[in-house]
């Protein structure tokens, strides 16, 4: 099994292997060119490191400041000053570490996973001196050979002037997972991230993650229907059919949506069919680590199948998620799916038109195959569309950058996020088009690209819907072979130019 070490544990970090040796389970992480180990008791958990430090009233040799985590001060330490390595400006997390009752931040440029040493294979050192030694013993990876030196943490308290704030962790279910199964998995620095959707409903915030959406719709008109009753608030056209629309925080147990304020559809795809969550605003798609999703307390509240937990978006304020599964197996929801109608003087679906072959509604001359999958549309100067795998998060146009419009006509400027520098190109600009782009309104599409991000500037954003059919590649004319050539796609009822953000990042 696989669990995500947060805290550590009062079991013992020496377990038994085959033929009864003892073995201890380390976590690894890298220290410029050094491979560190610590015990896996002592390990706490792995943060970013953010962009500055809160300055402490005290001096120690390689004390950086503090970090505020859970609102806990702790001191972070950089171990490169201790070892004489030359700051090259590479760190990347904090590892957290406790030990006798005391936690500390270690600076540390990548994590290595965790390894089983047998007690036989520690090699102690003797390092001569006056000095402390920070390292007691060694011991030499299996699978490469590399040599990882084992840090002494009591020694790192016993630095003079180093501070250390008081740990008032409790125990973590991985340690106590090791303890019942020395074989289990364990991992530390968890990097798993979800895309979430954030919406508004009144005045509460949901959040659900964007791969159990099959699409947005921007300006919800709902029309009347004998369907109407206890959650249904009537039907929307959607793709020939009469999908029913229901009042969200009705289904979720959380009242009802305030009267007139239920501009947005939320569409999800149930096993039956369609079916429309009414909500006030979509106001925005981020990626934020899985750690974030907290569980709902367990004191004062009823169990509700459709919510996992809270998370608070920094900028965006606190957010119930939403279980997308559970709302999809729910058999009320599923019913009222089934009961979409087809809308009178709809045409019959025509089969799907096989790989290259034209279809109807194509374009003279152009040739298309049929696929579905997630679409952002948004306004480039024109309405475009791009697939929204592309795109790891969508950001407000950053208040705070480094201006370079000197340096050319699309690059803004530069800004820091998620510890990377993160150019800022306009897209309008980059399409040909001079429009000008209202910062209050655009958004930053972030698209990964080799070696960190690039966020591309839009005027504004439309919604998430499915595509149709996608225009094939032609060499000879030159349609879909570049990022620019303006290959079309369909999504609803709207053929769009397709953006490939990936091919533009790769190329800025």
């Amino acid at each position: 099994m696989t669990v995500l070490l947060e805290r550590p544990d009062a079991v013992a970090q020496r377990t038994s292997g085959p033929g009864g040796t003892d073995t201890t389970v380390y976590g690894m992480f890298t220290v410029g060119p050094t491979q560190v180990a610590l015990p896996l008791s002592e390990l706490r958990e792995v943060i970013p490191c953010p962009p500055t430090f809160a300055q402490l009233p005290a001096r120690a040799v390689g004390l950086v400041g503090a970090v505020n985590l859970r609102h806990l001060v702790i001191p972070v330490l950089d171990l490169r000053e201790l070892f004489g390595l030359e700051e090259d400006g590479g760190n990347d997390v904090i590892v957290i570490v406790a030990r006798e009752g005391y936690m500390f931040g270690l600076l540390a440029d990548e994590i290595r996973g965790v390894s089983r040493i047998p007690a036989d294979n520690l090699m102690e050192m003797a390092v001569g001196g006056e000095a402390t030694p920070l390292f007691r013993e060694t011991f030499e990876q299996p699978e490469d050979g590399t040599v990882v030196s084992v840090l002494d943490s009591a020694a790192i308290l016993a630095l003079p002037g180093f501070p250390a704030v008081r740990d008032a962790g409790t125990p973590s279910a991985a340690l106590a997972t090791l303890a019942a199964d020395p074989d289990a998995t364990v991992r530390i620095g968890d990097t798993r991230r979800r895309v979430v959707m954030l919406l508004r409903c009144g005045n509460i915030g949901l959040s659900i993650e964007v791969n159990h959406v099959h699409s947005v719709i921007p300006k919800l008109v709902v029309r009347p229907s004998p369907l109407v009753g206890d959650r249904c608030l009537g039907v929307v056209p959607l793709g020939g059919v009469s999908v029913p629309v229901v009042d969200s925080l009705q289904v979720l147990g959380l009242g009802e949506l305030p009267k007139h304020d239920t501009d947005r559809g939320l569409v999800l795809s149930m096993p039956r069919g369609l079916v429309v969550l009414a909500v006030s605003d979509v106001t925005n798609i981020e990626s934020v680590p899985e750690t974030d999703v907290l569980p709902l307390p367990a004191a004062g509240m009823a169990v509700n199948p459709f919510l996992q937990g809270a998370l608070l978006v920094p900028g965006k304020g606190q957010n119930l998620v939403l279980d997308g599964e559970a709302l999809r197996a729910d058999v009320q929801l599923d019913n009222l799916a089934n009961m979409g109608m087809p809308l009178a003087g709809a045409a019959d679906d025509e089969p799907p038109a096989r790989s290259g072959r034209r279809t109807d509604d194509a374009p003279e001359g152009r040739r298309v195959v049929p696929v579905v999958k997630k679409m952002l549309t948004y306004n480039a100067g024109v309405d475009v569309a791009s697939p929204l795998v592309q795109i790891s998060e969508i950001l407000p146009y950053p208040d705070d950058y480094i201006p370079l419009d000197g340096v050319g006509r699309t690059i803004q400027g530069v800004f820091t996020h998620r510890q990377s520098t993160v150019p800022l190109i306009c897209l309008t600009t980059l399409l040909g088009r001079d429009d000008e782009v209202d910062r209050a309104t655009a958004r930053v599409l972030l698209v990964d690209a080799a070696g960190g991000y690039v966020g591309f500037i839009v005027p504004a954003l439309n919604a998430i819907e499915e595509s149709v059919w996608e225009e094939v590649e032609d060499t000879e004319r030159g349609v879909g072979t570049d990022a620019l050539s303006r290959r079309l796609v369909k999504v609803g009822t709207r053929m769009l130019p397709e953006i490939d953000l990936q091919r533009l990042a790769a190329a800025a």
